[in-house]
């Protein structure tokens, strides 16, 4: 994964503050895609797609099922090893966040 290709998921298409948030709550837990919409208060539909998104990028993986109901998200070992970078466009970009999907400092 290469930092511009992050910067470009999160900073450079519309719906990267929800991406970046997807990314956090996947950071503490790995989890489907309806808990992921019910803690972010986002539509299912739109979670699934951002999830589909950062998977065809290397960001997020699938396991437990075929990308139904049952199938859980995790971040992939490639975006762990290079989270820090996903820290510094976090950083930069927290102030539009609402409270849910915050950094906590």
């Amino acid at each position: 994964m290469t930092n511009k290709r992050l910067w470009h998921l999160i900073a450079g298409t519309r719906g990267g503050i929800n991406r970046a948030k997807i990314i956090w709550f996947l950071r503490e837990r790995p989890s489907n895609a309806n808990a992921i919409a019910g803690h972010l208060r986002l539509d299912y539909k739109t979670v699934r797609h951002h999830l589909a998104v950062l998977r065809a990028n290397d960001v997020v993986m699938s396991s437990g099922g075929d990308n139904g109901y049952a199938t859980t998200y995790s971040l992939t070992p490639r975006l762990q090893t290079h989270f820090e970078e996903f820290l510094e466009i976090w950083s930069r970009f927290r102030g539009k966040l609402d409270t849910r999907g915050s950094l906590h400092s």
